[in-house]
Order: C-alpha cells, then structure tokens, then sequence
C-alpha cells in the first residue's frame, strides 16, 4: 500500500521569490522506515509539514501529494492516519496529566469511554507508563515527555507517524530508548516512519532508505549501503552527518562492505590491523592556559521545592578563555547549574564567583551588560517582535544608540549566523535550526565576557556546528569563556577544551576532553567505541583516520 505520493511538487513561502521545495517527487510506502536528511533551510521541515494537512505551510503549491491512494483526505483522517512529532514536545503536550494526554485524541474524535480506557491502559503497559499515568507533564523530564507525546500519538493507532528532529533535547541514552521505540513500532506493527534529524549515526544503519535533500530538491534517494562514497565525500552535509564508520570507510578509500554502525566499523579496522597497530596515540600538544579561573562554583545547593535537592555540593572551575561543557542525562541538574552560574537563579547555598568576584556583588547592568551573555534552552523566549531584525535591533538599542551602527553590527552577525535570509522575516515562521542560529545572533551582539550556552547545537546541522564552533575558538582567543550545556558528545569532543559529567546534582568527573570521553564506556564517541582496541585515547573521527593511516603506511 501506498502511503503518500507525491508528484512535481514545488513550493514557496509568501513574499519569497526563493523556492523552498522545487519539483519534489516521491513514493512512501507502507510499513517504510526512512529518514530526510539535510543540512539546515533545505527544506525538510517544510515537506515534512507538507505530509500532514493540517500542518501545511501558507504559502505558494505547484504539484500533487496523493494520500493513502485517496485524493480526497480529511483532517479527521489525517489526525487518526498520519502522527506527527514536533521537535520541541513543550507545544505538543496540551493537557496537564500524562492520563488526559493520552486521552485527549480519541476524546476529540469521539469514541467512548470504555474504548478510551483500554486503549489507555494497553498504551501504558507497552510504554510502562503505570508509575507515571497521573503525574502532570510539567514534571516530566524530556526524555519522558517525547515518550508521552509518542504514546498519545500511538493511542489513535495511527499508519504514519512523522518525526521533526525528535531527538534534538534528549541526552545520548534517551535518545537510543526513543529510537529503539521507533524502529521496533515501524518493524513489529508496520507503522511507516518518516523522520528528520541532524544526528544520523544512530539512524542510518536502521533506516530502510535515506533521502538526502539539498536546495529543495532531492538530490539522493537510497538504502543506507548504497550511498556513493563520492557523494559522502562531495556533499558537505553528508560529509560531515553520516556514521563514523561510514565517513572513514570512504576517507580510507575501501572496496570492503560499507560499515553502517559501530560493531561493523570494529570489524572493518579489525581487517585492516591484524595485529596491535605500532602507533596508537597521536603527539598532540595542548596549549596550557594561565590559571586564570573565568567561573568558580563551590559547594552549591539548590532546590526547587522542600521535596528534593537538584544540585547537592557542586563544584566546579572553569578556566577564563576556554571552552567548556556540562554533559549528563536529562534531569542531572545542568541546566539548573547553568542558570545558577549566570545568575538567572539566586545562589543561596555555597558561592559562585566571576573572574575572582562573587556573583552577589555584581549590579545587574554590570553582570548582564558586558559580563555575561545567556542562550537559554527555549530560545524562542528571546522573540516577541514581528521580524527576527526588529528582535536584533532591540537587543543592540541600549549600548548602541545610533541606528546606522547598530544595522552594520546586524549584518556582520547575521551573516556569521547564516540568517541574512530570515531577517525580515517573523521568528516564529522559521525553522527550530534557524530560530536557533538567530537566538545565538542575539547573544553575539551584546560581545559579553561569559557565554552560557544551553543546548546551543539543538537544531544546527553538521555544517554550521563547523562554523559556530570556529567562531567559539575566535572568542577564546579574545579572551572570552564559553560554558555551555550538551548532549552532543561528538561536538564537545572534537571542539571542547575540559568537559564535566554532572550526575545526581554532581560534578562525578571534570577533565581535558580526551581524557574525558576515553574513560568512558557508553558516554563516549561513536569513534571512541569504534577504535577503543586499536587506539584507546582516540576519541575523534580526525584522530582515529590519522592513526590509521600512519599505521597503514609504516
């Protein structure tokens, strides 16, 4: 059966001359697992949308989308047929118990109680949702809430279900129980799965095709082997979002079976070394920092309610112009110490000091002036004007008065932050990427000492984490410390200078990023777990393919 099909299908948003979908043709079938891959702006949002009626962009249509081999398809049966997962779960939840959300769908369509109740409590022991059935959703944590959002979707017994970057806020473990959810719903229930993400390492070997979309157009439409080498190697975003494994099979240059996950990438290098490979670390010096501290936190508590401590005994130094990140599950207290260390929380338990003064001592103008710059989580909380350049603008009007300046210092940042394109247009019209890099604009223009960053590479792809990190190192040159919180273990490892695990409120390890990702066992690197028997201190890509060619040579 035919799910969707789609011919000749372009589009374009109002008052915008540039086509975001140009003759897009495409048949999903049922019981599918396909993921839509590109880099940020190509459009992916915007057809994903496109495939749920109710969903579809304003905007100017050319083309057919024929649904379940009907032309004529109601919003009735596209909220039964068709699920669809937003990227942020925080507007998706619309009641305030996991037990109404669940029920919220079929209430709406109608079905009886009885109905309702059992579709409840079979959604609930497939989920094991029984401990948390009447908890409000404002007390779930992320990872819990996508699950919720997921069951409420299930309870329609929908045939598609359509996910925008679901994954994008959850911490490396949550992210394999949501995705080994997924994958088991598309294989034992035939559920078609059509899905976007950034990250693909944990995609592409489950997928049964890969759509790579570039300028609006589909530019590959393939199984997850049969992508050309030439093409991971030519296409920048491909380049740079495929597996590990599958990006040093083709910088290798192998004949061999294409490795799509870790285990296969062990067994590709095990054919390659035999035997215990001569060189197994690389001489990289690091330039040592003056031990200048930019943030100290020591022996910090804090609770949100009598009930229970988020942060019990905290400690931590962060050394003035270097890069550091705060990694853990959901729940772990991060973002609850970020806010703490920038100040948007008060510190009443134990002592913060910035640059050698306490937190307390600072005036608010001369703390959030030029000290500290904060990108918050839900960086939608940045925007209430009608366009992303009124927004910038008002951010600026303060420190620079004058217009013209003001307008040369948008255009230099928003050029950085790739939304010269988005400026007139309104925040909330732009894609979670896009919103993204223009929050990160935002912090940029007030050039602050301290940069908190919480989750800054959420909806970013591989391409701009590239520049945006570049950009970070320019900033440490100038002196200037970024502290940011993240679950992307493969940007922290190849951009960071001292990563922390924070766990149960926390600081269980603080150390120099190598050091960091080689002593753990899950929380790690795919490049890590791929090379650990060959080159045990080895924990980017780039340093895995230098050890082996070396070692392929000597």
């Amino acid at each position: 059966m035919v799910n969707f099909k789609i011919n000749n299908l372009s589009f374009s948003y109002p008052d915008n001359k540039k086509k975001a979908l140009k003759n897009i043709n495409l048949t999903i079938n049922q019981g599918e697992f396909i993921v839509l891959c590109g880099k940020s702006g190509s459009g992916k949002s915007t057809l994903l949308r496109m495939l749920k009626p109710e969903l579809t962009p304003h905007g100017i249509k050319i083309g057919k989308i024929t649904f379940f081999d009907s032309d004529k398809f109601s919003f009735r049966d596209s909220a039964e047929k068709i699920g669809f997962l937003l990227q942020n779960t925080e507007y998706q939840a619309v009641t305030h118990s996991v037990r109404s959300e669940l029920a919220f769908g079929l209430e709406n369509l109608g079905l009886d109680s009885k109905t309702i109740r059992l579709r409840i409590a079979e959604i609930s022991a497939y989920f094991s949702l029984e401990n948390m059935i009447d908890k409000k959703i404002s007390e779930l944590s992320g990872g819990q809430k996508q699950m919720v959002c997921l069951a409420s979707i299930l309870m329609m017994h929908p045939d598609v279900i359509v996910f925008d970057e679901p994954t994008s806020q959850l911490d490396p473990m949550a992210t394999e129980t949501l995705l080994n959810t997924v994958y088991k719903l598309c294989r034992e229930n035939g559920i078609t799965v059509i899905i976007t993400e950034h990250r693909l390492e944990s995609l592409i070997p489950i997928a049964d095709r890969v759509i790579v979309i570039d300028e609006g157009e589909i530019i590959s439409d393939t199984t997850p082997s049969e992508i050309p080498s030439e093409l991971i190697k030519s296409n920048d975003f491909l380049s740079s979002a495929v597996p590990t494994s599958m990006r040093l099979h083709a910088d290798l240059e192998l004949t061999s079976f294409v490795p799509l996950n870790v285990a296969e990438g062990r067994q590709m290098l095990s054919s390659l070394f035999a035997e215990k490979p001569k060189q197994t670390e690389l001489d990289e010096t690091n330039t040592e920092r003056k031990t200048e501290y930019a943030v100290e936190a020591k022996d910090i508590f804090f609770a949100y309610d009598k009930s229970r401590y988020v942060l019990k005994g905290l400690d931590l130094k962060i050394k003035k112009g270097s890069f550091f990140a705060m990694l853990g599950a959901n729940g772990t207290g991060k973002t609850t110490a970020l806010s703490l260390m920038s100040g948007l929380l008060p510190c009443k338990q134990g002592k913060i000091k910035l640059f050698g003064k306490n937190i307390h001592k600072y005036k608010s103008d001369e703390l959030y002036g030029k000290t500290i710059g904060v990108l918050p989580q839900k960086c939608e909380s940045l925007f209430g004007g009608y366009t992303v350049r009124e927004d910038l603008d008002k951010a600026l009007t303060k420190s620079l008065p004058d217009k013209k300046e003001r307008n040369e210092k948008i255009t230099e940042v928003a050029s950085f932050c790739e939304i010269t394109d988005l400026l007139e247009r309104h925040p909330y019209d732009i894609s979670g990427g896009e919103l993204q890099r223009a929050a990160l604009c935002m912090v940029l223009l007030k050039e602050p000492q301290i940069l908190f960053l919480d989750e800054p590479t959420k909806g970013m792809d591989n391409l701009f984490k590239k520049q945006f990190a570049s950009k970070i190192k320019e900033l440490n040159e100038e002196g200037i410390t970024v502290v940011m919180v993240s679950h992307d273990t493969e940007f922290c490892a190849e951009h960071c200078d001292e990563c922390a695990m924070i766990f149960d409120g926390m600081c269980a390890l603080q150390a120099e990023k190598n050091k960091f990702f080689s002593q753990n066992f899950f929380y790690t690197t795919a490049a890590n777990k791929i090379a650990r028997e060959f080159f045990p201190l080895a924990v980017t890509e780039r340093q895995v393919l230098e050890l082996c060619r070396i070692n392929l040579i000597s």
